[in-house]
C-alpha cells in the first residue's frame, strides 16, 4: 500500500473500495451463515472484500485480487478519451487515492491517473477563475474529494491574486512608535 498516514480517514474511506477476489483456499469465519453465525467460504468462491482486507490476504496468497472494475482496460480507455466526462464522485468520492493503492499492484494505473488528473486539473482551474458560483456545473458537480479540494484552492488563490491587484489584501499603516 501507498505510504499514507495511518489516522488518514480519508485514506480509510478510500480502502473500503470492494475489489473482486478468488479465494485460493477454504477460509472460515469470513462468510455468514444468515443465522447471525459465520460460516466457512470455499476455494475458488468469488467474493468482493474491501481493498485493505483483500490487499493482505492477496499479500499471503490466500485469494487472488482481480482489477476493479473502475481500473480496467476499458475504464482507462474511457478515461483516456475524454476524461473531463467522467462523473468520478459517482464512481467513488476518493478515486485518486483509491487509485494510488491499486497502482502498487497495476502498473499501467498510476499513468492513467496522472494523465486524467492532469487534463482535468486544467479544466478545475479554467473554473476557478469563473468565481464562486460554480457548485451548479456538470462538471464540478464529478469531482472527486482531491479535486474539489483543489477547486477550492484555486478559487482562494484567484481571490486573493484579485485583492493583491485592487490593493486591497495589505495595507500599510504607521507604526504605533512614530510620530
Amino acid at each position: 500500500m501507498s505510504g499514507a498516514s495511518y489516522y488518514d480517514i480519508d485514506d480509510i474511506l478510500a480502502v473500503q473500495e470492494r475489489v473482486p477476489c478468488v479465494l485460493q483456499v477454504d477460509l472460515d469465519g469470513l462468510g455468514s451463515s444468515g443465522s447471525g453465525g459465520t460460516s466457512k467460504v470455499h476455494r475458488n468462491s468469488r467474493q468482493t472484500l474491501p481493498f485493505w482486507m483483500a490487499d493482505r490476504l492477496n499479500e499471503e496468497d490466500y485469494l487472488n485480487m482481480e482489477v476493479s472494475p473502475m481500473f480496467s482496460k476499458q475504464a482507462n480507455r474511457m478515461y483516456a478519451a475524454s476524461p473531463e466526462s467522467i462523473q468520478l464522485r459517482a464512481i467513488t468520492q476518493h478515486y485518486y487515492q483509491f487509485g494510488l493503492h491499486v497502482g502498487d499492484l497495476i502498473p499501467e494505473v498510476p499513468q492513467v491517473l496522472r494523465n486524467m488528473y492532469m487534463q482535468r486539473l486544467q479544466k478545475i482551474a479554467q473554473i476557478s477563475q469563473q468565481g464562486q458560483n460554480v457548485e451548479s456545473l456538470d462538471f464540478v458537480q464529478s469531482l472527486d474529494k482531491s479535486e474539489a479540494h483543489m477547486l477550492k484552492l484555486c478559487q482562494n488563490s484567484q481571490r486573493a491574486m484579485a485583492e493583491w491587484q485592487q490593493n486591497k489584501a495589505y495595507t500599510l499603516k504607521k507604526a504605533p512608535v512614530l510620530p
